[in-house]
């Protein structure tokens, strides 16, 4: 920390003579964010918030007339809005850190014990986001955790008294949550009168709480958490060993892997400046190339590139339900994490250290995205 520190500080003051400012860049900083703004972000969010839209839609109906046909066709929603999410989870800055809105869309794993006492109380609001009673996970419990097949799972819809709309409450209140809180993101990014996209293209510099840092922050923070809690803490890499395939993202539902998958690509996506459509845009790779060229030799946004590539291709290798290949082929998924362990000094120590920003967050083993 003392070297990094250091390494900032020196790249932080104004150069003297000849001496190049390793911190300065060509770059046009606005068009940078601008490009991810409007390419990633602003588009990524509005993804989530249609798949959070239909989803709510599909609830309405399934309460309406719980059946089979009905369910399957929730359980698809909430399968497609949980891969959404994972493109947004890294831009909790601005409007969704105003809101802590990783923690009250994605905190996992859910606490089922507290959500059967909400339910079993007729309860339709929820705990503090710290807690693990809403959001996704929550949903996945419910619409995938309460039987053993999608026959027992109906059953606690259409079977008893209160218990059955109590259920059904809950898990329109949900949905309603997310959505809520989805829109209020969405709205302040685009609002024609106050948009935060406005202020966040104009936010240029290194300095703690520009553009530049958020990003890169925000980057770490989703990364560090692929790293430890869709991944590290699952397969027993952070407990000495010993595997715990319960604490899995989405569970229920089994798409963990997948999860895992889509978030490591929605970083590299960020990081290359590469939108919806797949065209390579103004990204991070060409700010870090621009700096890291004054220093001859260096490599660094090639070597990010190819080791997202590498992480990319190992997690693909992992089937679903991942709990299973935990337990069955815990060296594959070993294999895996030591994949994605490797990308961390890249861009936590040193694509910061040559861009002159200080990574502010703080880990927090009880986070998840």
């Amino acid at each position: 920390m003392i070297l990094l520190l250091l390494l900032l500080s020196l790249c932080s003051c104004k150069p003297n003579g000849d001496t190049p400012d390793l911190c300065h860049s060509e770059l046009d900083q606005q068009a940078l964010f601008q490009n991810l703004a409007d390419q990633l972000i602003i588009p990524r969010y509005m993804d989530f918030q249609h798949a959070v839209a239909n989803l709510l839609g599909q609830t309405e109906i399934f309460s309406a007339s719980p059946n089979l046909a009905m369910l399957h066709s929730l359980q698809n929603a909430f399968k497609t809005a949980y891969v959404s999410w994972q493109y947004v989870a890294q831009y909790e800055f601005g409007p969704a850190e105003d809101l802590n809105i990783r923690n009250l869309v994605n905190h996992f794993p859910a606490d089922v014990a507290l959500i059967q006492a909400n339910i079993e109380a007729g309860k339709t609001s929820f705990s503090q986001a710290e807690a693990f009673d809403r959001g996704l996970p929550a949903l996945d419990y419910l619409l995938f955790g309460l039987g053993g097949d999608d026959a027992e799972i109906l059953a606690k819809y259409v079977n008893g008294t209160p218990q059955k709309t109590y259920y059904l409450e809950y898990l329109r209140h949900l949905v309603i949550d997310i959505e809520t809180n989805i829109n209020a993101v969405v709205n302040q990014w685009t609002n024609a009168n106050d948009a935060y996209r406005e202020n966040f293209i104009a936010n240029t510099g290194t300095a703690a709480g520009s553009a530049l840092s958020l990003l890169i922050n925000g980057l770490n923070e989703h990364y560090e958490m692929i790293r430890r809690d869709k991944i590290g803490i699952p397969v027993g890499a952070l407990t000495l060993g010993f595997p715990n395939p319960d604490k899995v993202e989405a569970p229920y539902a089994g798409i963990s892997a997948e999860l895992a998958l889509t978030a490591t690509q929605a970083a590299k996506e960020l990081y290359l400046g590469q939108g919806k459509d797949g065209i390579n845009r103004e990204g991070l790779d060409d700010y870090l190339q621009q700096i890291s060229e004054k220093e001859e030799g260096l490599a660094l946004h090639q070597n990010i590139k190819q080791q997202f590539d590498l992480a990319i291709a190992a997690l693909t290798g992992l089937a679903d339900p991942l709990s299973g290949t935990i337990i069955s082929e815990q060296a594959k998924v070993e294999s895996a994490y030591a994949e994605i362990v490797k990308q961390v000094v890249n861009i936590k120590t040193d694509m910061p250290s040559l861009l002159c920003i200080a990574i502010t967050y703080v880990d927090n083993p009880s986070d998840s995205d």
